[in-house]
This record gives structure tokens, sequence and C-alpha cells, in this order.
């Protein structure tokens, strides 16, 4: 592995390195400086949890969040412009939000960048060649979904060029615009973003990738020899590859007007081939600490902050060492989530007792659930959004239903749901977070299912506690997922086969609730259709189980059009004594006394209001 130049990064070289061109960035030690290049911070001085103390609601918007909608914020139609983003911002402030992410890049620049490659290089208007090029490199799509995901990003690209066209550089606006409606603005850089990767030529990757030997293998923990595109990364153990995301960040650092920069380590949690060295560990701590200190010099009061999955053995082996990161004081905060699942058994807990007092910690908040398949009655026709979201994950499975032919499966999102926003929020603010970021809170709009809309309004107040007990709340377990996820991810606790006379405890993060609230507390048990008819209940905590339900074929809450269970799944209701709820971690006992296996599907938890 190449060893990072020790020298330091000082005033005179990094305002050289921003001005040279896009060629010159990639020359090796531009942009490298040793861990100890960050001067230590003076007795007294405020740690990086004081220092976020007032950033608490974190809202991250992907480098196209802007334009997948733009019906919802220029519903007047014409060339998309700046008021659009100005409504767009009006409403994710409405909600409370202080602190606002903008993520200007896939591996290369989808801004009007001035020294790098970006996106619309190549494209002209309506250009849909250019767009199924991109699309190639997409895993998972069928030759039909490709194509319908080729039509939309020409829909989109020629946003961006309304825009550029115009004289119009969104993300300098989205600096101006965020900062006037009351928030903070940040960049947040995806480190590794690998959903295209099945094809290294492709317009949305960077030339750097396109050279072999700067690819990661691909190899995954399975079997050997097994090879899984999400894990093709770009190789943080070349030179190029550090120099070139170093300019990349640079450029936005220096030449744009934000306050604070996320490394987004969770898009996608690759960086090293593993299980790396400790040389190769130190050389990328030594890299992120020259981040640290190109930001310090763009501003004393820069924040730096790193998104990652709470698997902190998984992401030193592949690089990341976090504790270390935090022990030198080279960055302020983390946030902790799952990939695609919000993570409802986040361990907030124990990742403080791993990183220490002084960094603060988020709750990362995604927008699905779980993994639990759902049907929408009122829908007459499938949505082809969702299929060409999540083409290559098993989040919407797409089965045809064998029982009524007009009825439209898929999964919930949870960002349509204020009950599951709140519980999601409790869940983790009552083990300690410092506060909560969102993450494709906009996917809810963006695949465009009628009935389902991302609910803006529910944000307010989600960071106080306080302000949330006592209000009706939506929990659920996170269950497995069959993609490469599942080695990051927090281990899931469902689906579970509990044996004839055995008995299961699951243990989630909850808030108590005030016994005026006039809530009850209620646990569905979703089985496969097949498990026995009787002989299994739930208990909260040690209280005396519960085995007498009531069969339902709906949720606890619908989540936009998405209200009832599919048929091969049966669900039952359980109320349990609300007084057993405690703050902090509670476990749910599950009991099968019959003779024959319990299937459990998933287990959710509802505060209603009580009838």
């Amino acid at each position: 592995m190449d060893r990072p130049v020790q020298a330091a990064l000082n005033r005179r070289t990094f305002l050289q390195a921003g001005l040279l061109s896009g060629a010159a960035l990639a020359l090796p030690g531009v942009v490298r400086a040793a861990a100890n290049d960050v001067t230590p911070a003076p007795a007294g001085a405020a740690t990086g949890r004081q220092r976020l103390a007032r950033h608490r609601q974190l809202f991250n918007g992907d480098c196209n969040f802007l334009f997948y909608n733009p019906e919802l914020w220029q519903p007047e139609g014409g060339r998309f412009s700046v008021a659009a983003i100005e409504r767009y911002f009006s409403a994710i402030a409405g909600g409370g939000i202080d602190t606002l992410l903008i993520n200007p890049n896939t591996q290369v620049a989808w801004y009007p960048s001035k020294r790098l490659p970006t996106i619309l290089e190549g494209y002209r208007r309506g250009d849909i060649e250019h767009a199924r090029a991109v699309g190639a490199g997409l895993a998972g799509m069928t030759p039909a979904l490709a194509e319908t995901f080729a039509r939309n990003l020409v829909a989109m690209l020629d946003l961006y060029l309304d825009l550029a066209e115009s004289g119009v550089d969104w993300l300098a606006e989205c600096a101006r615009i965020a900062r006037a409606r009351g928030m903070s603005p940040w960049l947040t850089y995806r480190m590794n973003p690998t959903h295209f990767s099945s094809a290294p030529a492709s317009p949305v990757n960077a030339p750097v990738f396109r050279e072999p030997r700067n690819r990661l293998s691909g190899r995954t923990p399975d079997a050997p020899g097994t090879i899984h595109p999400a894990w093709i990364g770009l190789n943080y153990g070349r030179a190029e590859v550090r120099d070139y995301m170093a300019a990349l960040i640079r450029e936005g650092v220096g030449d744009y007007d934000y306050e604070g920069l996320e490394l987004d380590w969770l898009r996608h949690p690759v960086c090293l081939e593993t299980p790396a060295s400790q040389a190769d560990i130190d050389t990328i701590t030594a890299w992120i600490a020259g981040l640290r200190a190109m930001t310090l010099r763009r501003r004393p009061d820069y924040r730096l902050t790193i998104r990652a999955p709470a698997n902190l053995g998984y992401l030193r082996q592949t690089g990341l060492d976090l504790p270390e990161l935090a022990r030198r004081g080279l960055v302020d905060g983390f946030t902790f989530s799952d990939f695609w699942q919000t993570p409802w058994e986040l361990p907030v807990d124990g990742l403080r007792r791993a990183l220490g007092p002084d960094v603060a910690i988020y709750g990362g908040m995604e927008d699905a659930p779980n993994w639990l398949e759902t049907v929408a009655p009122t829908l007459t026709e499938r949505p082809a959004g969702p299929d060409v979201q999540l083409a290559g994950d098993n989040a919407y499975r797409g089965k045809e239903s064998t029982a009524a032919a007009q009825r439209v499966r898929g999964t919930r999102y949870l960002t349509a749901s204020a009950e599951f926003l709140r519980a999601s929020a409790a869940g983790k603010l009552v083990l300690g977070a410092d506060g909560l970021e969102q993450f494709n809170f906009f996917v809810t709009d963006q695949v465009r299912v009628p009935g389902l809309r991302a609910d803006y309004a529910a944000l307010r107040g989600l960071d106080q506690l306080e302000q949330l007990r006592g209000k009706t709340k939506h929990y659920a377990f996170n269950t497995v997922s069959l993609q490469g996820t599942k080695l990051w991810d927090v281990p899931e606790q469902l689906p579970v086969r509990i044996a004839p006379r055995h008995r299961r405890a699951l243990r989630l993060p909850m808030c108590a609730e005030p016994a005026a609230a006039g809530l009850q507390l209620v646990v569905q048990v979703v089985v496969e259709a097949s498990a026995p008819a009787d002989g299994w209940g739930v208990s909260l905590n040690g209280t005396w189980p519960v085995f007498a339900g009531e069969d339902t074929p709906l949720l606890l809450f619908p989540a936009g059009p998405y209200t009832h269970h599919v048929e091969e799944h049966r669900a039952r209701n359980f109320v349990l004594d609300i007084a057993a709820l405690r703050d902090g971690w509670n476990e749910f006992t599950l009991y099968n006394d019959a003779t024959a296996e319990l299937p459990v599907v998933v287990v959710e938890v509802g505060l209603l209001p009580r009838a």
C-alpha cells in the first residue's frame, strides 16, 4: 500500500493545492497528511460533542434530491429554477431541521465543477444513450427496468441543464438558501458509491475507477470466490484514489460557503481490501487527518463528522478505525445507521462506551421500517417507482397476489408515517443519541406511489424526547436482509422459528409513556400462515405472558396506502400493560406453547389511542 507523505499540510500548500488543475490534483502527495498534523486542542477547548450541541436535527439530501419531484416543488412547470429549491427548503426548515447536508457527488461531481469531471460532461438535452450508459452499471436491473431508469434519468438531467444554462450553480444556491432559512449548510460526500460499479466506464464513475488497480476486488466474506458489485469500490490503498477524493472534497470545502463536512462511509462501507493491516489503517487515519486540517484552515469552527454502520469491528478491518479517530479528536461526531432499514435496535449506549464522551453520536433514520411486505388495497395497478428505485434489493419483492389480482404489494416507507418517525426517534434518543439524521427521507415522494407522501411536518420536535412521550408511535424490529449489507448492519433478531414449548426474547429500545396519555400498548406478532392457531403469547419485561390476542388483517398503523398484511402472513394483536414499559431497552418474550413450530416473520409494537 502507498504510504502517506509525512509532511505538514500548511496554509501555503493548502492554497496551492486548491488552485491546481484536475490533472495536477491526482499527483501523489498533494493532499496527504499524517494524523499528528492536526494541532491538538488546547486544554479546556470545546469537545466535538460540545461543538455540535446546536445541531440536533440533520437532514441528508443526495445529489439528486432537488430534482426527483419537480411537480411538488415547481408545480407551475417551465424551466427548473431556484424557486423550486427555495420551496423545498422551506418545507425542510418548517419541519424543524437545523442542519441540512448536501451531497454533491457520486464518483464524479453533480454540480458545475471547475476542475473535476461532472455528470453532465458529454450530455446533451434528451440524450437517452448517455443515460443508458449510466444505467448499465446498476446491478440487479432487468432490461425493462434499466430502460425506465434511463428515461427517468434523462428527465432529471435536463433539470440540471436548466440551471446550468441559466448560470445557476445549485450547490452554491443550496448553501445560501439553507442559511437564509435558519439551517446550517453542510457538505456530505459519499466516500465509496458503488451503485454503478458493474460498469466502470459509466459516466457516473470517475476516470480513476476505470483503472482496475484502483478498484477493490469485490470479494465478500461469503463462500470463497464470491464477488458482489456493492463491494467493488474505490481502493483507498491507492494514492491516486485518495488524491482524487481529497481533490473532490477540497473543491467543495474551499470554493463553497458551507459550515460542516460529513464523510459518508455508509454509501458504501468499503475502503481497503480486508482484513486491512495496521499500517494500512494508519494511512487512512492520516488521510482523514489531512481532511480535518483542510477544513480547519477553511474556517476554525468547520464541523467534521462521519456517517457509518455501527459495526466498528467490520469498519476497522476495512481500514476505518473510528475509536482512534475519536480518541485523537479528528472528528466531532458520528452518525450510525443501517443501509436501507431504519435501525430500530441501534446500540447507541454501546457505541458511546466504545467512542467516549467527547464526540456526538447521531441516530440514523432510513426510509424503510423493515423488509415486511404489505398490501395497498386501494391501488389497482402496480406502481413502477418502487421497482426501479429498489432494483437489486429485497425490500420490494414484487410478488403477485394469489388471492386478489387487484391487490398491490410493496414495502412501507418510514417517512410516510408520523408514528414510525416518532418511534424511531424515541428509541435512539432514549439511549443517549445527541440528535438524529434523516437519510432518504425524500424517496417516499420519489417513487410516486399514489397516496404515498413524505411527511415533512412530522419532523418537528423529533429530537425532543419529552415532546415524543404520550404521542402515538409505531415501533418495529429489523428483519434479515439477503444482501451484502448483512455484514455491517446491526444484527437482526427476526425472523425466527420457535420450537414447540420454547420461547425467544427480543430487545428493543423504547421510551416510557405517561399514564395520563390515554395510550394502550399493542404488540403485533406476524407469523407465516401455516403457524399453529393457538398457544402463542407475549410478555414484556418479565410480566405475566398474555396468550389472548385478536387476529387482524390490518397493520398497526397505515403507511400511505399500505394498510394490510399479505395473505401468506397472519397477524395477531396482544394488549400488554403499558406500565411495564420503561426507558431504554425493553425485553419482549415470545412464547410458543403449541405442539408445532411457530414461524415468526416480524414483531411490531404500537402505542395506540385507548379505544
